[in-house]
């Protein structure tokens, strides 16, 4: 198995995060636990779960701009030195874990994906990953009709008990 075009990690960088696991070294194999390819549908599942966010969020999968696609793999062999960690039995996805709750690993994944995305998406943009959509995007207003003429806000600051002062008139 080989991990897929549109995902982010490797199992070498994944497994320099947890040696103890993946041989000594920093590459998991049939003999490690976990194996080679179990570590590799993690990696594609978690890249999976992240597309799905970015893209909930606008930008176009996958990301492709190098320094935005070091944040994501960092990101995600993080995540999934975290799984690798849970399945020997330690970590915050180990059977001891403080604070586990129902929802499993999976709940926990995707919280931390959906933070992770809520907090990079303007770094991400401004690094130049391209963002298709952006849910601000055509909202606008008009202050003339369609024979232009002057129109009055649908809703306006003195409709809500608000005044405004113009603080730079005299």
């Amino acid at each position: 198995m080989a991990i897929n075009a549109n995902s982010y990690g490797t199992l070498a960088g994944t497994g320099a995060l947890v040696p103890k696991w993946s041989g000594g070294g920093s590459d998991f194999a049939d003999a490690t636990r976990p194996t080679a390819t179990q570590v590799e549908a993690w990696i594609d599942q978690v890249s999976s779960i992240l597309n799905g966010i970015l893209s909930q969020f606008g930008f176009a999968i996958p990301v492709s701009q190098a320094d935005a696609v070091r944040a994501l793999t960092m990101f995600v062999e993080e995540e999934v030195a975290s799984i690798v960690n849970g399945i020997n039995g330690s970590g915050r996805f180990g059977p001891t874990a403080k604070g586990k709750t129902a929802g499993g690993r999976f709940r926990l994944i995707l919280e931390d994906v959906k933070g992770y995305v809520e907090g990079m998406a303007i770094g991400l943009e401004r690094l130049g990953a391209s963002r298709t959509y952006n849910a601000m995007a055509g909202l606008d207003y008009r202050d003339t009709d369609e024979s232009g003429s002057a129109t009055a806000p649908i809703f306006q600051r003195k409709a809500f008990g608000d005044s405004f002062t113009d603080w730079d008139s005299d």
